[in-house]
C-alpha cells in the first residue's frame, strides 16, 4: 500500500518530472518541432536552426509539404518566414511596414526576394501594395498589419489556383475577412498548435477553392 507521504510527494514532483521528460529528452516533441532549439536561438526555426515562420507547427508542415517551386507567393509582413518561404517557392514579394527590420532582414536576402516597404496604416497603401503587380500570386501570407483589409485587396490577385493564409485567425477581430472570403466562394480550414516558443494553441487558417495549389 502506497503511503500518504508517497503520493505527497508525486503531487508536488510532477512539475519537474514533467519537465524531466519534456525538456531533457530529446525524442519529445519540443524537440522534434524545433520549440526548443527556436528557445535557444531567439528566433522561429526547427530542430536544425533552419528559420521558419513563427507560426504553429502543425502549418508549418503542410507549407514545407506542398510548397514547390511553380509558385509565386505574396506576404504581408516579412522576417524569418520570407527566409523558409524563398527555399520552396518561385519567388516571394514581401511588404513590411517597419523600416529598421526591414534593412535588417534584407541584408540577409536571397535572390528570389523582393522586398517592400509601406508605411502602417489603415485601408491604405499598405494593404493595396499586392495590387501594384501585374501578375497573380498563388500563395498570400497575411501575417502582418491592417489583416481584414489585405484579405480584401488581395483576392483580386490570386490565381485560378490560389489560395491564402491568414495567421492568429482566431482573434475576434478577424471576423470580417471570414465573412469576406466566404462571400467570395473560399472554404476555411483551421490549423491549430503551438508556435516556435508559443505557450497556448494558436490558429491559422487556410482559405481555398476546388482545384487549389495546396490540393485541398
Amino acid at each position: 500500500m502506497k503511503s500518504k507521504y508517497n503520493l505527497v510527494g508525486k503531487k508536488y514532483l510532477w512539475p519537474i518530472i514533467s519537465a524531466q521528460r519534456s525538456v531533457w529528452r530529446k525524442t519529445t516533441y519540443l524537440h522534434e518541432s524545433g520549440w526548443i532549439e527556436s528557445l535557444k536561438r531567439g528566433y522561429p526555426c526547427d530542430k536544425q536552426g533552419d528559420e521558419v515562420p513563427w507560426m504553429n507547427y502543425s502549418v508549418i508542415a503542410i507549407l514545407k509539404e506542398r510548397l514547390n517551386k511553380s509558385m509565386r507567393m505574396f506576404e504581408y509582413g516579412s522576417g524569418y518566414s520570407t527566409l523558409f518561404y524563398a527555399k520552396l517557392v518561385s519567388d516571394v514579394v514581401a511588404v513590411e511596414y517597419d523600416k529598421r527590420w526591414l534593412d535588417h532582414i534584407s541584408q540577409r536576402s536571397p535572390e528570389n526576394v523582393q522586398w517592400i516597404y509601406k508605411a502602417n496604416d489603415t485601408n491604405g497603401d499598405y494593404c493595396r501594395a499586392i495590387t501594384e503587380f501585374e501578375n497573380q500570386f498563388d500563395v498570400v501570407i497575411v501575417d502582418g498589419r491592417d489583416r481584414v483589409n489585405c484579405v480584401k485587396q488581395l483576392v483580386s490577385k490570386l490565381s485560378d489556383v490560389g489560395i491564402f493564409l491568414l495567421d492568429d485567425s482566431r482573434r475576434e477581430k478577424y471576423a470580417e475577412a471570414f465573412e469576406y472570403a466566404a462571400g467570395e466562394g473560399f472554404r476555411a480550414l483551421n490549423i491549430e498548435g503551438v508556435k516556435p516558443t508559443g505557450r497556448k494553441i494558436d490558429r491559422t487558417t487556410v482559405f481555398y477553392r476546388d482545384g487549389n495549389c495546396l490540393g485541398l
